[in-house]
């Protein structure tokens, strides 16, 4: 766990050197699930999976008996470290509006490995419900100091389940931010 926050510490030093020195070095995979069960929704979740380059350094201090796993403590440890996130804001990007939403809570839900690359699981709560049928939810991610890149996997930015999803459509939209892939506007019929 030392080396982590060694690592993350390395990282924000490194972010002062400024824009003009700035590229990504880690590629994660990114992407929201919404439950639409109802067209009023308060929470959601966030998926990553990081570049298995990135993967490899972080398994190498969590998973500490070397089976290609993250399991009990291990688990534990990776989790925690995850949470020197919080200060980038999990790179979570939420309008309505127009207006930008910062969530309420954000918890690491999850971390594991999917074909040797970590994963981790996010689960968000705004401040105030959006009801999906009178206002259009923007989602996104991005890293304004443009380290981390936020990928959208070929799949699409925003899954939906829940009783509801047939009746929502996500639209993706093209990022002005240099720092964001994209976006995707998610509304409901009524």
């Amino acid at each position: 766990m030392q080396r982590w926050r060694q690592w993350c510490a390395a990282i924000v030093l490194w972010l002062g050197a400024g824009q003009a020195l700035a590229h990504p070095h880690i590629w994660i995979d990114s992407y929201y699930q919404v439950n639409v069960s109802s067209p009023k929704i308060r929470t959601l979740e966030a998926y990553w999976q990081f570049d298995v380059f990135s993967s490899v350094d972080m398994l190498m201090e969590f998973d500490k008996n070397a089976d290609g796993q993250l399991l009990g403590a291990e688990k534990v440890d990776a989790a925690q470290a995850m949470n020197n996130l919080a200060q980038y804001g999990y790179f979570l990007k939420i309008q309505v509006a127009g207006r930008e939403l910062t969530p309420a809570r954000v918890d690491v839900l999850d971390v594991g490995v999917v074909d040797q690359a970590m994963t981790v699981r996010l689960g968000i709560t705004l401040d105030e419900s959006v009801n999906l049928q009178q206002n259009t939810l923007r989602l996104g991610f991005g890293d304004v100091e443009n380290y981390f890149a936020m990928v959208i996997p070929d799949a699409g930015l925003i899954k939906l389940t829940g009783m509801l999803a047939e009746t929502c459509t996500p639209t993706e939209a093209d990022a002005e931010e240099i720092y964001m892939e994209g976006w995707v506007d998610l509304s409901c019929d009524a």
